[in-house]
């Protein structure tokens, strides 16, 4: 039988705080889309159940960790509400892939046995460390599905997180528009609420007409503009909690003293680990800059077809990105879930080694597959 999990800060309030890269409220895609031909005509999930299901990117805590056959540190937890319309109620829930996962998955969905389709959507979510929308997307149609745009976009939280910062990106494409510094700051909050928002209307026609693309390709031109918005300010958070991060990981040590054989495995581990995270944010910063050239160019020297170009083809840069900020983010966040602030560090040299290890395999990335796609 699938577990329950009645904690209000695992539902209620999930769905308000939690990161876009972490959980996928597909109740909260319900809620606010389902009136729209194209919820029902792409759906994400066949059962409806799932449908309408919350699926997190989970820390395993050490009593959860038994629940599979294979040694991890994280995993994908479905959640289903017990009540819809009152998540303070908590909700059932299992991992994906954990021992008894097909019988725990069919008795959740009411002994009703999940389509094939769902099954193997499943597995896709769980292979991406991230649930960001532009990865999950790009992922998904790797494998030939292709969801309605209403289940992909940033959570309301991380949406007013970043809201500052995306402004003052659009800012110098408003410049080009007006001299009144109070009219160029009131469009910038107007531009700006429509990209996060995905509000492609008649008033965005005069940028269209300039970037010379058809309703489709805008529509989707500004969706992938959103994406790279999104990357670059989630590589700006994460810059000073890195490098926190980075010297407690030089300086930590085993409470307990380790043999000469683990000492030169946590040792190594600690170096590939700086390399790793040194390497991602430098590729990282490279492949944004691909963006800041072709925005450049149209907001500086007012040439469209760079910008245009740009747009067409970002999504076969989402997989890269996507993964490599979700490696750094998950170094910084698990570190921060393992070692609170202000508390001891208390770890054996084995616990120590096992999560190095994962930090180094979450920070490797397989260029080859990007380039192929």
């Amino acid at each position: 039988m699938a577990g329950q999990d009645r904690s209000v800060r695992s539902l209620a309030r999930l769905q308000h705080s939690a990161s876009t890269g972490r959980v996928l409220n597909l109740l909260g895609v319900y809620r606010k889309h389902s009136n729209e031909p194209e919820y029902s005509e792409k759906p994400f999930f066949k059962h409806q159940l799932l449908n309408r299901c919350i699926v997190v990117k989970h820390r395993l805590r050490s009593n959860e960790v038994e629940m599979f056959d294979e040694v991890r540190t994280s995993a994908t937890k479905i959640l289903f509400p017990i009540d819809q319309n009152d998540l303070k109620m908590g909700a059932r829930f299992l991992f994906i892939g954990q021992i008894g996962y097909d019988d725990q998955l069919n008795e959740a969905l009411g002994n009703s046995s999940a389509h094939g389709q769902d099954l193997r959507i499943l597995k896709v979510i769980d292979q991406i460390p991230s649930l960001d929308p532009f990865l999950l997307r790009e992922q998904m149609r790797r494998y030939g599905y292709e969801p309605g745009r209403c289940y992909f976009d940033i959570s309301e939280s991380d949406t007013t997180r970043m809201f500052n910062f995306a402004k003052n990106e659009i800012m110098p494409l408003v410049n080009m528009s007006y001299a009144d510094d109070r009219v160029i700051a009131s469009h910038a909050v107007r531009l700006c609420n429509k990209i996060l928002s995905n509000q492609v209307d008649g008033d965005l026609d005069p940028l269209r007409e300039t970037l010379q693309l058809d309703r489709v390709q805008f529509d989707e031109g500004v969706f992938c503009w959103k994406a790279f918005l999104y990357y670059k300010w989630q590589l700006s958070e994460l810059m000073k909690p890195l490098q926190g991060t980075l010297q407690q990981i030089a300086t930590i040590r085993p409470t307990t003293r380790a043999r000469g054989e683990e000492t030169e495995l946590i040792e190594h581990s600690r170096k590939q680990i700086r390399k790793g995270i040194s390497h991602n944010i430098e590729k990282v910063k490279l492949t944004l800059s691909v963006y800041d050239r072709a925005y450049g160019d149209l907001t500086q020297s007012g040439k469209a077809r760079g910008f245009r170009e740009f747009l067409l083809t970002a999504p076969s840069l989402f997989r890269e990105l996507g993964e490599r900020l979700a490696g750094l983010d998950h170094v910084v966040s698990f570190w921060r879930y393992r070692f609170p602030k202000d508390k001891l560090a208390v770890v054996q040299p084995d616990d120590l080694y096992d999560i190095f290890v994962d930090f180094e395999n979450g920070l490797s990335f397989d260029e080859e597959a990007t380039l192929a796609l």
